[in-house]
């Protein structure tokens, strides 16, 4: 603190006109030293000898493994230093080896679309649980989002099951009116069913919705979000303008609030990025998407069961029931987001809107009849029990 004080005193006064040798007559310093400080435009630092370091010895060593294992990890390269008579901690050699191994960044390349030409996909999990139906519960959307326009649309549900994946994806197309060419991913489960470096499985479903709506696909290198940057933007606006302070009934009362958000705010706004009009992009985008199918695609759920002798079946804890006559058939049960219902030999034969409360049974079970009550006892009248006459039988007794 005294180094920086008589810093600042030197050029005080070299700067009110006094020369270095009254300087350094009033202030009692050395001429040299008031030179030094009055040409230092920085105030002096202390700065410590660095101390020598026990791994220092160990250096060519450590520069020998990586040359041939660059990606050695600091136990294993601790380990062989002990072999050699290191006795330090392993935090200094990892200290070290980010030293002498610095992390490869990647530069970020921009990348512009055209319109319709690429739309990006992902998951999110909103950051509060509303309670609905009883309950907290998780609320997710599937976001697309069209990195020329900036335009989004979501899609809600309770899980992030294949069904809600291959569901958003048609409500998602429905509402551009058409198919952009590319989608995007962060290889999902849903999408990506394996992934060995550039090999890619895709998952058996979700190439069927490729093949209905004929659109390419294309999975991000892993841990590299930047590469769908737009679908990332997208879920923090979502995040952060449309979700907090809501009030939800349920799913279809949350989808009606965020279509008139989507419509009426974020997709009519001024892009933060581009300063653009996102209506007016998003109008040029679906011009140029491929027309939809004429069939839409069925992204619901489906298993086979035989109907027990009760009639009801069960999903996702609750109970739907079944015509009595097809007791021990076997059936397809199908499932959406908001509905169940109930085929034999591709006629629907039943259909319930879906219940999220484990438990429900659809329609309920009829109830056991109530007996009914006892008969009130019987009142009988009081009876009078006169004394017998006993003078005949005294007569006949004499």
């Amino acid at each position: 603190m005294r180094a920086i004080m008589e810093w600042v005193k030197v050029r005080e006064l070299v700067a009110m006109g006094l020369s270095q040798r009254q300087v350094a007559r009033q202030l009692g310093m050395n001429r040299r030293t008031v030179a030094r400080l009055a040409a230092s435009p920085e105030p002096p630092r202390y700065e410590r000898e660095p101390a020598g370091s026990a791994l220092d010895l160990h250096e060519p060593l450590m520069r020998e493994v990586l040359a041939e294992w660059p990606r050695i990890h600091a136990p294993r390269m601790t380990e062989i230093l002990r072999g050699h008579g290191f006795e330090g901690s392993e935090r200094v050699v990892r200290r070290r080896l980010r030293e002498l191994r610095p992390p490869v960044v990647r530069a970020a390349q921009r990348t512009g679309y055209a319109p319709g030409q690429v739309a990006q996909i992902d998951w999110a999990e909103m950051d509060s649980r509303p309670r609905i139906l009883g309950a907290e519960r998780r609320i997710y959307a599937l976001v697309l989002t069209l990195p020329y326009s900036g335009a989004q649309t979501a899609h809600f549900s309770f899980d992030m099951t294949v069904e809600s994946f291959l569901e958003g994806h048609v409500a998602a197309f429905e509402f551009l009116g058409g198919v952009p060419g590319e989608c995007v991913y962060d290889n999902l489960r849903s999408a990506v069913a394996r992934r060995e470096g550039d090999q890619i499985r895709w998952a058996h479903r979700f190439s069927h919705l490729r093949g209905h709506y004929a659109f390419s696909a294309h999975a991000c290198t892993p841990a590299t979000p930047r590469e769908k940057g737009s679908v990332e933007s997208g879920v923090r606006y979502l995040k952060t303008s449309f979700w907090p302070a809501r009030r939800i009934r349920d799913l279809v009362d949350l989808d009606e609030q965020y279509a008139h958000w989507r419509d009426r705010i974020a997709n009519v706004r001024i892009h933060a990025t581009g300063r653009f009009p996102v209506g007016e992009r998003l109008a040029a985008e679906r011009a140029a998407l491929r027309a939809l199918p004429p069939g839409r695609f069925d992204p619901a759920g489906e298993r086979q069961t035989r109907v027990p002798i009760d009639g009801y079946l069960k999903h996702a804890g609750s109970f739907y029931r079944a015509p009595p006559e097809l007791v021990h058939q076997r059936v397809d049960l199908r499932f959406s987001r908001d509905e169940v219902w109930i085929c034999h030999r591709g006629v629907e034969v039943a259909r319930y809107a879906r219940s999220y409360q484990a438990g429900t049974w659809l329609p309920a079970p009829v109830m056991r009849p109530v007996p009914p009550p006892p008969p009130a006892p019987a009142i009988l009248p009081a009876i009078r029990v006169a004394a017998p006459e006993l003078a005949p039988y005294a007569e006949l007794c004499r």
